[in-house]
């Protein structure tokens, strides 16, 4: 749905959302921020950062697994460890720290070297996206998250803001994960597939 949703004008955007939300029962501003949880999820597993990425969390369990039905504020997403830091992991050739105190020796230089990821990795993809496609968003880097600012057509209740928080972490490989396809609630026929892990 995103890429067809996206190219109609504001007026036939919000008139599909109330059709959607007329059929689903769920309130047009929460069919609106799904639309670009999903339109963020794509962006990101159709870039070269999707190898190596991992939708986790309540979302995750809700979007590719459908096993509860909840709508969540934040995007959690695990980037391989191998992949942000590889000095890390072919020091000691595997991707977990044999030691307590090397436990924490990773933990810092993850926490170090995400925020920097975010913005020069992540946030240039979105913004690129977002700029490509003429879409009313903007986004802002906030240490390891990612937060797209969109302008919303419809508004909620007042703990719903109009933005999505991309969360990511990196302290782990992300596995077990498999393949799946997330759709936007407001229309079925439109996924991507993506790795996910079912646990949280």
């Amino acid at each position: 749905m995103g890429d067809v949703f996206f190219e109609l004008s504001a007026q036939d955007r919000r008139d599909a959302l109330g059709v959607a939300a007329d059929r689903s029962g769920r309130p047009v501003h929460l069919l609106e921020k799904d639309v670009w949880v999903v339109w963020a999820l794509a962006t990101l597993y159709g870039s070269p950062l999707g190898e190596h990425l991992v939708f986790k969390g309540g979302t995750s369990l809700s979007k590719a697994y459908g096993v509860i039905r909840r709508f969540s504020e934040d995007v959690d997403l695990t980037y391989d460890i191998r992949a942000l830091a590889p000095d890390l992991v072919e020091a000691e050739g595997d991707a977990l720290p044999q030691t307590r105190s090397e436990e924490k020796r990773w933990s810092k230089a993850v926490r170090a070297r995400l925020p920097k990821w975010v913005e020069a990795e992540v946030a240039p993809i979105c913004a690129s996206a977002i700029g490509d496609d003429r879409l009313p968003a903007k986004i802002r880097a906030e240490g390891d998250k990612l937060l797209i600012d969109y302008e919303a057509l419809a508004m909620g209740s007042g703990y719903v803001a109009p933005h999505v928080m991309l969360e990511f972490g990196a302290r782990a490989t992300g596995e077990p994960a498999s393949l799946r396809r997330v759709m936007c609630d407001a229309a079925r026929s439109t996924c991507v597939q993506m790795a996910s892990s079912e646990r949280r």
